[in-house]
């Protein structure tokens, strides 16, 4: 039985906020060209794997933010950075979860140095100490303190099934939603950390991360956009990494002190509810020349 045609639409252009101190996550949505949410990138500090079995902890690379696993197995045996290598390690950008900074803390459960980063405008915001103590089916259960006070404050997070992840603040001290729910958004506008090599160094990229819940995204460099048809989402690779669009469909030119974006790079992106869209960047500044305002076509195949 032949399948019914549907309605694509036409090419939608859209242009997200993120301010030019990239300040602003922001989740979006193809299907409805619609924003789900915004958060201030500083709203969280971690976040934890929500499945039943799952254990893994992830950073906010938004901040920079790097932990480093120590010896000690007691909060109280930890009172400063002394001697100890506080730049720390970051998680993958690609989100494989078998490459955390974390890691598997259930091996010998020690405490671990949590450096925060720093916010939109540079300022560092410290250091604190954290060990885990349970996870359940349900939950997950750890205790943290400032690394140089020397009160000890338990947190709690709260398994939820509808999100990939759910996040925790150490300013607040609670369980925080950051994420939207798994099958309402496809795509993050965000800060992240990303390992560059020559020299091996972490560093802060601004660009677009994608939902590991069921989509999909192929990069189309051989073909323009306007030619990329359904037949092209034929025998091509598609990957669930998270950084898959990344940063660098733009460049920066430090004779001008400007960025350029890439038109000729586009993406297919394969959404949760099956359909195919492609998508390519036309812009990083808005009619203000203001930088962090990255502007895009898409349309559904």
């Amino acid at each position: 039985m032949p399948v019914k045609k549907y309605d694509r639409g036409n090419i939608i252009t859209a242009q997200i906020a993120m301010e030019s101190n990239y300040k602003n996550q922001i989740w979006y949505r193809l299907s409805d060209h619609k924003i789900i949410s915004t958060n201030l990138k500083t709203e969280w500090d971690l976040a934890f794997e929500t499945s039943q079995d799952g254990y893994h902890v992830i950073l906010n690379g938004a901040n920079a933010v790097k932990v480093y696993k120590t010896n000690f197995t007691h909060l109280n045996q930890l009172t400063d950075t002394a001697g100890i290598a506080i730049n720390g390690q970051a998680d993958m950008p690609s989100g494989n979860l078998d490459s955390t900074a974390f890691g598997n803390w259930q091996i010998n459960n020690p405490v671990y140095i949590i450096n925060r980063g720093y916010n939109e405008t540079g300022q560092l915001l410290g250091f604190y100490k954290m060990r885990m103590i349970s996870q359940t089916t349900t939950n997950y259960t750890f205790e943290f303190g400032d690394i140089f006070g020397s009160q000890i404050f338990q947190g709690t997070v709260n398994k939820n099934a509808e999100h990939n992840f759910v996040a925790f603040s150490f300013t607040t001290k609670t369980e925080v939603i950051i994420e939207p729910k798994k099958t309402e958004y496809d795509i993050c506008f965000t800060q992240y950390t990303y390992l560059f090599h020559e020299p091996l160094q972490y560093y802060q990229v601004t660009g677009v991360l994608n939902n590991k819940f069921n989509t999909r995204i192929a990069k189309i460099n051989d073909k323009p956009f306007s030619d990329i048809k359904t037949n092209d989402t034929l025998g091509i690779f598609f990957s669930n990494n998270r950084d898959v669009i990344g940063y660098d469909w733009k460049t920066f030119n430090l004779n001008n002190n400007l960025f350029t974006v890439d038109v000729t790079r586009s993406y297919i992106i394969n959404d949760s509810k099956g359909f195919y869209y492609k998508l390519h960047f036309i812009d990083f500044y808005n009619e203000s020349g203001v930088k962090g305002f990255p502007k895009f076509e898409f349309i559904k195949l």
